[in-house]
């Protein structure tokens, strides 16, 4: 308690300082004409009184130090002196402060930046009630387990076991886990999938992502909404009033944000419901950066996507109804994600263990065979505070390249400033020497100088955060422009304060403490010598600068290579032969079946559509299929093939339904065949059309026509006769070489073709066709929205949204470099010229010839970026395998892109050195004597 006293004590004697000052000086007084009376009462005179009492006392001044000592804390008292004085230089020096923070800020701001979104994606907590106490139920299985017949959601190799791991059940092992566990408050449930569904509001339609939720969802996750009431457990019942929960970004995009619109009908694929609720803005679901505008309960969901059945032509009543939801609720469908929350007093151990038997029963129960019971799938119980981890497996890795990246643009940065403060160093040096002359300790200059490097660092640190608003703001809109639409809610939180302070006095440290040392390593007699500049304090202090131009070289390569590496990769990828024409194509998405459209009435529906799309001018060709081309997804199935499949064998194939005219609107060329056209209809004979891929891989040199593709059992097949050979082409991935694909017509199709996508073929920019698009679907049917509008090229450019931004950003970073790097260089030679002055003169004054002075500048420059080079190249070597991964028909080692960049900074070493050496070679001999 006594040295907490003192410490307080110590912390109030810092303020108040003139006040104390002043009680300090009349106490000292006081003792001393004490003393003073006390002598001349033991018989001397005032004079002699007063010289012995000064004698007694001790100096006065080293007295009050002492006790000034005592009273603060002498090390505060130092670090804000220096402040204080670092910041008067600073001031005096404008140019020189403006273009350290200014770079400091670049590199700062760069990295609080990307922290940012590292923070976002991979960091940050749902927000929700305490969601410490939240779990989330995954499983894992070394193979495939057989009883998961139908899984939607994500599944991904597990990357410490090597199996599958998925966050999907069935209906029935949520209901155990709910039922009969003892040790979470709530168990709630939620759709592995987001739909696309239909929506109309007081007559006007629109396409909204509908998740469903158990009734428990929004007071499992303690989720209040802002307006209304959530969705409740007596809701998800099946006799229950349907009812619906919006969120705060549909509510006031597309409702208005009027609050007055709850309790009002929302009608979903036709169906009505009520809409109760609006979520809290800060509200996305569980899936981090997901996108949700409608929350409807399970009991509601298997009628709302009853258009999506399951097992032929759509139909509707209640028959169809109760056989969706039997679909769902089957246990071979793994479809839903289950979380909850532990009970106060419970640790999750305890949970976990609860659950595993549970998890393990429910899973016995479902197992009816041996090959089901070898490979069951075993709970894996994990925190379920920051949600499902789909986004942070996406972005993890190329967050990591994108770190390095900035981490490199920051390295180079420190040293570029740390050069600036060598120059500096070179003007203070007198201010240094004599300060050591009269003195002062050389860990205590050091200290001062680290000071003024930390306020550089901290002003860049500042201005850094503005830039890391904008740049941060800059890099979720490209990232949100892929063909997934991500929501990411970037915020200046305690993290990312924490985390720009500390790059800010790790990069002070950095970029300051060797100039300080070089700067307080001198010889006192040469540096007060007004020649000091030709002094082995400068040879050494140039060694140095040249090391960290040396430095910047070698880190911008191996910048400027990755950078090079991606822009290869993207225009590779840019270039890749589609199989189909990728210029005057617009494409949308209509759901026709989400609002009851079946049979020959939705067949009708694509006709009509089609034919009024026809009928806009500028319009040459129109088409639909149940895929767009490129990233729209494929489906996959497996047929047996008469002659080449045996057995249970079968022949794994990607199919499309498509619409008439569909192989020439898309420029997709007809090898051999004929297309498939109307002809093709429900009562025709059944035909397929398939690609070069399958034709090949199926029957090698055989005429494919005439082959047939069987599906469906052994007592009741369907087969498909081969028409036609077109063309490969390019549906889900750019990388990825065609897939063996079959194409049938959408009236013959083996499922029902609820939903498509409309492909228009134009002789102008399609972008401007779309209010006609628009406008002609409407009059078919106004209460079917269109989704997904963009032109082919949009398409391919968000499927290219990693390569992009990679190139993109690296570029950036990477031009940044070269500027810091030629900046540093021409600063470097600079100082090496002005300080060779003296003996540039004397060369000059023997009969050296200009230009032969031009060329040692110029050689000695280009030693700077050549070892730069050198070093870099075996750099890049080693770090360029870490991103072989991302790369695209371009090696890790290509020697186009080491060879460029190479190059490029050898040139941008050139352009930095030429004026310093056309600066040398008009040296005045007679002005450099004299300056000697």
């Amino acid at each position: 308690m006594g040295r907490l006293r003192e410490f307080g004590s110590r912390v109030r004697g810092m303020f108040g300082r003139d006040q104390l000052e002043q009680e300090l000086e009349e106490e000292l007084r006081t003792h001393l004409e004490m003393l003073v009376d006390e002598n001349i009462r033991r018989g001397m005179n005032p004079a002699e009184a007063r010289l012995a009492a000064r004698r007694s006392f001790g100096g006065f001044e080293q007295t009050k130090e002492a006790y000034r000592d005592q009273r603060g804390l002498p090390i505060m008292e130092t670090f804000i002196q220096d402040i204080r004085y670092g910041y008067r230089l600073l001031r005096k020096n404008p140019g020189f402060t403006a273009v350290a923070v200014l770079t400091l800020a670049l590199g700062i701001g760069a990295n609080t930046a990307i922290f940012s979104v590292v923070d976002a994606v991979m960091l940050q907590t749902l927000p929700v009630h305490k969601p410490h106490e939240l779990l989330l139920v995954n499983w894992t299985a070394k193979d495939w387990p057989a009883i998961v017949e139908d899984l939607e959601g994500s599944n991904h190799k597990d990357p410490a076991g090597g199996g599958w791991v998925s966050e999907s059940v069935p209906y029935p092992i949520f209901e155990a886990l709910r039922s009969q566990n003892t040790t979470l408050s709530e168990v709630f449930a939620f759709s592995s999938n987001v739909n696309g569904f239909n929506v109309q509001f007081e007559g006007k339609p629109y396409t909204a992502a509908s998740q469903p939720v158990s009734g428990n969802y929004f007071t499992g996750l303690g989720v209040q909404t802002l307006v209304g009431r959530p969705i409740l457990p007596d809701d998800d019942v099946a006799t229950a009033p349907p009812v619906a929960v919006v969120s705060y970004n549909f509510w006031t995009s597309k409702l208005g944000g009027d609050e007055s619109v709850v309790g009002k009908t929302i009608v979903i694929n036709s169906l009505p419901l009520t809409l109760v609720g609006v979520a809290p803005p800060e509200f996305f679901g569980a899936q981090p950066g997901g996108v949700n505008d409608v929350w409807v309960t399970l009991h509601m969901y298997p009628r709302l996507v009853q258009a999506l059945n399951f097992n032929g032509p759509v139909q509707t009543g209640a028959p169809v109804e109760a056989e969706s939801a039997a679909y769902f609720e089957k246990s071979t469908t793994w479809w839903l994600v289950v979380m909850g929350r532990v009970k106060p007093g419970t640790s999750e151990s305890q949970a976990r263990a609860e659950l595993d038997v549970i998890f393990n029963q429910s899973v016995d129960a479902m197992i009816t065979s041996d090959k089901q019971q070898e490979n069951r799938p075993a709970l894996r119980v994990t925190p379920g505070n920051k949600g499902l981890d789909s986004l942070r497996r996406q972005f993890s890795e190329p967050l990591f390249v994108l770190m390095a990246a900035v981490g490199l643009v920051l390295l180079i940065a420190c040293a570029n400033v740390a050069g600036l403060l060598l120059a500096r160093a070179r003007a203070r040096q007198k201010e240094i020497a004599v300060r050591l002359s009269l003195g002062a300790r050389r860990l205590r200059l050091i200290q001062q100088l680290l000071t003024e490097s930390l306020l550089l660092a901290a002003a860049g640190g500042f201005l850094g955060l503005v830039f890391a608003r904008w740049f941060g703001e800059l890099l979720v809109a490209l990232v949100a422009s892929g063909r997934s639409s991500i929501t990411l809610p970037l915020e200046v939180n305690g993290r990312v304060m924490l985390f720009t302070a500390g790059v800010a006095i790790l990069t002070g440290i950095l970029f300051g403490l060797a100039p300080a040392l070089s700067a307080t390593r001198i010889s006192l007699t040469a540096a007060l010598k007004e020649g000091g500049a030709g002094s082995r304090l400068g040879a050494r202090r140039s060694r140095l600068a040249k090391v960290l131009v040396s430095a910047q070289v070698a880190l911008s390569l191996v910048l400027l290579v990755g950078a090079g590496l991606f822009l290869r990769t993207l225009q590779k990828l840019e270039s890749v032969p589609l199989g189909f024409e990728r210029e005057q194509l617009l494409m949308f998405r209509i759901s026709p079946g989400l609002n009851g459209y079946s049979g020959p009435r939705l067949a009708d529906y694509y006709r009509q559509v089609q034919e009024r799309i026809a009928a806009i001018p500028g319009v040459t060709g129109v088409s639909f299929s149940s895929h767009g081309p490129v990233g729209d997804g494929t489906s996959s199935s497996s047929a047996k093939i008469p002659g080449v499949t045996t057995g249970k064998e079968g022949f794994d194939l990607h199919r499309h339904l498509v619409g008439p005219a569909y192989f020439t609107t898309l420029g997709i060329p007809m090898l051999t065949g004929r297309v498939l056209d109307e002809r093709d209809n429900a009562g025709a004979p059944r035909v397929a059309v398939v690609n070069q891929t399958l034709a090949r891989n199926a029957f090698g040199d055989d005429n494919p026509l005439g082959k047939v593709l069987r599906f469906g059992s052994d007592a009741k097949p369907r087969d498909f006769q081969i028409v036609g050979v077109v063309g490969d082409a390019k549906y889900n991935s750019l990388r990825e070489a065609a897939p063996p694909t079959a194409y049938f017509s959408h009236l013959q199709a083996i499922d029902a073709a609820s939903y498509m996508t409309f492909q228009v073929r134009t002789n102008t920019n399609p972008e401007a066709l779309v209010a006609a698009l628009r406008n002609e679907v409407a009059q078919v049917d106004a209460n079917i929205p269109i989704s997904s509008v963009d032109t082919l090229v949009q398409r391919i450019d968000k499927s290219l949204l990693f390569e992009r931004m990679f190139s993109r950003l690296t570029g950036s970073f990477g031009l940044v470099a070269l500027v810091l790097v030629c900046v540093g260089l021409y600063g470097t030679m600079s100082y090496f010229v002005a300080r060779q002055t003296n003996e540039i003169g004397i060369r000059m004054a023997l009969g050296a010839q200009p230009v032969r002075v031009f060329r040692m500048v110029l050689v000695q420059g280009l030693k700077l970026p050549g070892a730069g080079v050198a070093i870099g190249l075996l750099g890049a070597a080693a770090g360029t395998r870490l991103i072989s991964s991302a790369l695209y028909d371009v090696p890790a080692l290509d020697p186009l892109t080491f060879v460029s960049v190479a190059l490029l900074l050898i040139a941008v070493g050139l352009l930095a050195c030429y004026l310093p050496a056309r600066r040398a070679m008009r040296v005045d001999p007679m002005v450099a004597l004299r300056y000697e």
